[in-house]
């Protein structure tokens, strides 16, 4: 039984099986090489004819074809035996030819002499036997080699395969865990500050200690079930943005107003998970608790034919209040990263001014791959 490689189209047969090749693997390994035979056969003829060997290229023709199918079908027949019970050496396949050849000859003569209707026991003559065997000895041995060299590039071939497709097994490991690293990245400035929050409103107003505690567990719900992921839709992340949001609200106050447009064409588009969550992390710290008065956080979503554009937008202070620290921060260096690693070129990350005052962080996405999650739920 053959062993399907995933995530591969290679099939790599199951050594320890020790079950027989395919029959249909077998007779186009016959026909192949019956193609080869026919061929040197004629050129065996036509060779003895020219030597003035035989009584023309007629009989010769007869006579090298019925002894060389001969050989060739005895010889499948004992590689064949062997292979089914795995006793396939080369010693056993060295017995097997001298056995092919002799047979081979023997019966060859047996049916060219009847097809051309001439007297067997004449054809059994020292003379003949000798230079039949001679010339079945070199053309087993070629066809032998023949498919000695080609078994060989094949298994040459089979094993630079399984190598490649360890090697990409490998990277595809190492990628998954280096994402999930990144994904799993939690601002925990943020989670301290919520804390703190929601301690000092379980005293003073326990109904706000109650709804912040349920947009932390939403919160904190969806960014693990995200980690374990390797695309969401847009909806869903828009709905963990969301509850981000409300937590920092409660937090600042009247110091933080956002919002979220997320368009319907846009809700069921694959992105990969917590891809806003660094953007938005970033925009609240250098953004808006950079400004004493605070100030905006919009997060909109815009399909394209040939992209799908991702903007969060905020009205801090800008490049100029914090140099050094926007688009260098460890948040915005893995969304690049994430980008680079499952796109390419394709994807990008660029900040802008956002004027009069603030800046804009937009992502370029893909709009092959961000549709494809959505065709697969539709159908």
């Amino acid at each position: 039984m053959d062993r399907m490689i995933p995530g591969s189209n290679v099939k790599f047969p199951d050594a320890s099986a020790g079950l027989p090749v395919p029959a249909k693997q077998l007779l186009t390994e016959f026909a192949r090489e019956a193609v080869l035979v026919v061929i040197g056969n004629a050129l065996i003829a036509a060779g003895l004819t020219a030597v003035g060997i035989g009584k023309g290229l007629g009989e010769n023709l007869v006579f090298s074809e019925a002894i060389g199918l001969s050989i060739m079908l005895l010889l499948h027949v004992g590689r064949y035996s062997l292979q089914r019970r795995n006793a396939l050496t080369a010693p056993r396949l060295a017995i097997v030819m001298v056995v092919a050849i002799i047979a081979g000859a023997a019966i060859g003569r047996i049916v060219a002499s009847a097809l051309l209707g001439l007297d067997i026991g004449k054809t059994f003559a020292t003379k003949e036997i000798a230079m039949t065997g001679w010339i079945a000895l070199v053309a087993t041995l070629l066809v032998t080699w023949y498919g000695w060299s080609r078994a060989r590039i094949a298994g040459l071939s089979e094993q630079v395969a399984r190598t490649a497709w360890l090697q990409e097994t490998a990277e595809k490991t190492a990628l998954r865990a280096r994402l999930q690293a990144l994904q799993a990245q939690i601002e925990p400035h943020f989670l301290f500050n919520t804390l703190a929050t929601l301690d000092s409103l379980i005293v003073s107003d326990p109904p706000r200690a109650r709804e912040l505690l349920g947009s932390l567990n939403r919160f904190l719900r969806a960014t693990l079930e995200a980690s374990r992921t390797e695309s969401e839709t847009l909806s869903v992340q828009f709905a963990v943005l969301d509850s981000m949001l409300a937590v920092h609200a409660m937090r600042l106050g009247p110091r933080l107003a956002y919002s979220l447009d997320l368009p319907a064409d846009c809700t069921k588009l694959a992105v990969p998970p917590m891809l806003l969550q660094p953007l938005v992390e970033n925009a609240l710290k250098h953004g808006i608790q950079a400004a004493l008065a605070g100030g905006r956080i919009d997060v909109r979503a815009t399909r394209g034919e040939q992209h799908v554009e991702l903007t969060v937008t905020d009205t801090g202070p800008g490049f100029g209040a914090t140099p050094g620290t926007q688009g260098t921060g460890i948040g915005l260096a893995n969304v690049r990263d994430r980008l680079a690693a499952l796109y390419g070129e394709r994807a990008s990350l660029t900040l802008i001014e956002n004027a009069p005052h603030g800046i804009v962080a937009r992502v370029l996405l893909p709009a092959d791959d961000a549709h494809r999650l959505e065709g697969v739920e539709s159908a």
